[in-house]
């Protein structure tokens, strides 16, 4: 019963709100008063939410109980302000701050710190969303230039993000903290109302006359509208709603997931550039130079990659070494819930290595019967030996089992991958012959890179990542770097650092860098040591295992970017500047994506447009960029055929441009997760056996 009346008293304190948006936007007197009475009941709810959770909680507020009471005091005198109960003679932009100073105070109020949130997580965004508010009030107070259009988009971006911090807080404080492919139907709902907001917002502010604070026409009515009850539902959402509607429950899968935390993060970026572009107006015109810089060179990259792997391609190949009768090399296979692909791959890989030992390393954790299939042929198998990981991470399990190799070099392979002999000769010879390679990484390919659609997809984006573009940054800048499996090791080396650490997201990155800034050690790559992998089963097997180390660079950039930096003298320049432009790469897609508002502006007169011939000569330039390069993997790949048909050419076109779009939504996903404090999960990608 009193769970029913409290979700009837949020649903009329949220409609009664919505009326009074409406009203305000069509010029009823009464629109104030029915707006600051379903406020006042909506904040109460949330004010009781903030108090049950840090009384109760894991939890502490922000400002501490004086801010629980004093939050609300302050936006219940800033709504009077506003009104105009308090002195009328204020002008609207005096009001238009009292409203903002209020929204920030009550925010902080019922902000709260879970205790087991990172420092980095209770602080950036919310120090961000009220500093660009407190920007936005120096604007429309006149403090520094009045500009109420900026002042306005400033406004809607540090009010997004106090909201969104505020409920990633509260969900970390009930248990239910975001998830890498999933979220929970009221986010969803809270996402659609912080686009349409923002939107409503930066269309507001353009209709806004320079100098002046109105609205003068219906469609920038419309769009105010449109902002504030957005904002009342983004509100509402924090102050104890009842059950989601199951109408949101669509919204809530992998894919809409990844596309909404992405499209959130590119809206905010974007609109707040453009408040920065409305107040400092020759800003924008070096930033579209920086932007245009960007491009170019990971478009110069881009060519120099593929011809890099062309002039490779006319070297002529060398005929691969033997091994020594008593070969130096213990073949390591770790395996996580993998009963379906390690009867396969083990059975292949002891036939084709043969003579060479076996530690098979299954998770304890699997219950799939992965522990007892590497059991099975241990029985039947001599020189395979099987150590049970108990770590409950590969890292971990990989540190248990490093103690029980007993020969030189060790060749690390995942349960679904195999590998020939000539390829394990190949790797061999290169530590032999040169002695500060530590790590001798090989080239990973397709099992079964055409089956289907989805197959040709995976494959045409590996083959570009481990033909073209990992052979370049080794070779040219010396930038090779462990990529997890299919690797020969020396035995000391994991000693070195300590082994691989179980806390990371991507043990093999932070393995690298860890490598880098700590010893003499270097990783070599190799495009003629192949190994040969399976493909993820589902789209979202794919999106999980890219969300992973995606959300792993961005832990690694954040530990050893510094690192690195500091190890310059030692590394050099050039892999020093290597390895950095991967870490950075790996984190820009908040850099490429803020071309919207870049391109609208400059469309809009912001910047002198560019004469024809030099827009015409950067299309051309930079549009092929890379359908050539992943064309060129496609065609030439001498481990993969590729039959030419219209078709499969049509397709290659299509899936380079597809992967440009998915790689900047899966970073910004990621980036999203850091931001929200989301656990850092290891999932077992799914494999497909065809």
């Amino acid at each position: 019963m009193v769970s029913r009346l409290r979700g009837f008293v949020w649903y009329a304190a949220v409609a009664s709100m919505l009326a009074g948006i409406v009203g305000k936007g069509a010029g009823w007197e009464a629109g104030s008063a029915i707006l600051i009475v379903g406020g006042t009941v909506l904040g109460g709810l949330t004010i009781a939410a903030a108090w049950l959770r840090t009384r109760y909680g894991a939890v502490r507020p922000v400002g501490g109980v004086a801010a629980l009471v004093g939050g609300p005091l302050v936006l219940f005198v800033s709504a009077g302000i506003t009104g105009g109960v308090l002195p009328p003679e204020l002008s609207i932009s005096q009001r238009m701050a009292a409203l903002a100073l209020g929204v920030q105070a009550f925010l902080f109020a019922i902000n709260v710190h879970p205790l087991g949130a990172s420092r980095s997580t209770r602080w950036l965004v919310p120090v961000t969303g009220h500093t660009t508010m407190f920007a936005g009030m120096t604007l429309v107070l006149g403090v520094g230039p009045f500009d109420p259009s900026a002042a306005l988009i400033m406004y809607a971006t540090g009010f997004a993000s106090l909201i969104l911090h505020t409920f990633w807080m509260r969900q970390i404080a009930d248990d239910t903290p975001p998830e890498p492919d999933t979220m929970s139907r009221w986010e969803a709902g809270l996402l659609i109302s912080l686009i349409v907001g923002l939107i409503g917002a930066a269309a507001t502010g353009f209709t806004v006359p320079a100098g002046e604070l109105t609205l003068p026409s219906p469609l920038a009515r419309s769009a105010a509208v449109a902002a504030g009850g957005a904002a009342v539902l983004s509100f509402g959402i924090l102050g104890r709603p009842p059950s989601p509607p199951d109408l949101l429950e669509p919204l809530t899968g992998t894919v809409v997931t990844v596309l909404k935390h992405g499209a959130t993060l590119i809206i905010l970026l974007n609109a707040l550039l453009l408040a920065v572009f409305l107040v400092a107006t020759p800003v924008f015109v070096w930033a579209v130079v920086a932007f245009l810089g960007w491009l170019l060179l990971v478009t110069t990259i881009e060519y120099l990659q593929t011809a890099y792997a062309h002039r490779r391609r006319q070297r002529p190949s060398s005929d691969p070494p033997s091994l020594s009768e008593d070969p130096p090399v213990t073949v390591v296979v770790t395996a996580a819930f993998e009963a379906d692909v390690l009867p396969e791959s083990l059975s292949t890989n002891l036939e084709v290595l043969d003579g060479l030992p076996f530690l098979v390393v299954p998770a304890a954790k699997s219950d799939d019967g992965t522990v007892a299939i590497a059991r099975e042929y241990a029985a039947t198998h001599d020189r395979l030996r099987v150590v049970e990981g108990t770590s409950g991470s590969k890292a971990g399990d990989l540190n248990q089992a490093w103690s029980h190799v007993n020969t030189p070099y060790a060749l690390i392979l995942d349960a679904d991958e195999t590998i020939g002999l000539e390829s394990v000769a190949r790797g061999v010879e290169i530590l032999r012959e040169r002695s500060e390679v530590g790590v001798v990484q090989g080239r990973k390919a397709a099992s079964h890179p055409g089956t289907d659609a989805f197959s040709r997809y995976v494959s045409v984006e590996r083959q570009h990542s481990t033909w073209i573009d990992h052979p370049f940054m080794d070779d040219i800048f010396g930038a090779g770097h462990f990529g997890g499996s299919i690797a020969l090791f020396r035995r000391e080396v994991p000693r070195a650092v300590d082994g691989w650490d179980p806390d990371a997201l991507t043990e093999d990155i932070d393995f690298t860098l860890r490598l880098y800034s700590e010893t003499d050690w270097v990783v070599e790559y190799t495009a003629d040591m192949v190994g040969w992998e399976l493909h993820p089963a589902t789209v979202r097997a794919l999106v999980r295992q890219r969300v992973r180390w995606a959300r792993g660079w961005v832990q690694a950039s954040i530990r050893h970017f510094g690192d690195i930096l500091r190890s310059r003298r030692e590394l050099g320049w050039r892999r020093t500047l290597g390895i950095e432009w991967l870490l950075f790469t790996s984190i820009s897609a908040p850099v490429s994506t803020v071309f919207p508002i870049l391109m609208i502006l400059w469309f809009v007169g912001f910047a002198p447009p560019l004469p024809l011939y030099a827009a015409i000569a950067l299309g051309l330039f930079m549009l092929p960029a890379r359908v050539v390069s992943f064309g060129y993997a496609a065609l030439c790949d001498p481990e993969i055929p590729f039959p030419t048909t219209p078709k499969r050419v049509g397709e290659v076109i299509a899936y380079a441009n597809l992967w440009v779009l998915f790689g900047w939504f899966v970073q910004l996903h990621a980036l999203y997760l850091q931001l929200a404090g989301a656990p850092r999960l290891w999932y077992v990608t799914e494999k497909s056996t065809e």
